[in-house]
């Protein structure tokens, strides 16, 4: 047991290290122009290490989008501020408190990738809301639906970030979260 928590919390430190490596690096020079051996030099990590935890700097950097878990983890009871299982007012508050990082990924050649990773996680979790709303037994079609609804919703919302952020944020955060919340209830309304 002592072992086990040793390793956890000494993975946490070298994840947490490789991580501030990366952010660091990220503003520095831009994400597309780092290498691992960067990242392994900043973090005083060995290429082992590295590769022990990720397989590429790419997924290091989905796998530490440090506010993914708070984005998608809310009460159940609150469906204003988290309409459809999505956290918008924080997605939108967050990318506002880092906007220079935000920026500086939304240039880069992977924001695709992270682009996806978010309406991925969003989908899910929409996803998951509509087909407690289906009846016990909801037949293929309907599930489909669902899902349609749920990616459609969740693209709507991640493609209004990307475009917030290349517009420079100037809109107010308390407007987007409007936006984005009038589109999840508009895509994802079972009565039209």
């Amino acid at each position: 047991m002592k072992t086990e928590l040793k390793n956890d919390r000494r993975t946490q430190k070298t994840k947490k290290q490789l991580a501030a490596a990366l952010i660091e690096l990220i503003m520095e020079k831009g994400y597309d122009a780092i290498t691992i051996r960067e990242i392994i030099d900043r973090a005083n990590v060995g290429r082992s290490t590295f590769y022990s935890h990720y397989e590429s700097k790419e997924q290091l950097l989905v796998g530490n989008i440090n506010f993914q878990q708070a984005l998608i983890e809310m009460p159940d009871d609150d469906p204003d501020n988290y309409p459809w299982g999505v956290n918008v007012s924080y997605l939108f508050q967050h990318t506002k408190e880092h906007l220079a990082l935000a920026k500086a990924l939304a240039r880069t050649k992977s924001i695709e990738l992270i682009s996806n990773h978010f309406a991925e996680l969003c989908a899910a979790q929409i996803y998951e809301r509509l087909k407690k709303q289906l009846p016990r037994r909801a037949s293929r079609a309907e599930l489909q639906t669902a899902r349609y609804k749920a990616e459609a919703a969740a693209g709507a919302v991640v493609r209004m970030l990307f475009k917030w952020l290349a517009d420079g944020a100037s809109t107010s955060v308390e407007k987007m979260t409007d936006y984005a919340t009038h589109i999840l209830k508009s895509c994802c309304d079972y009565t039209r």
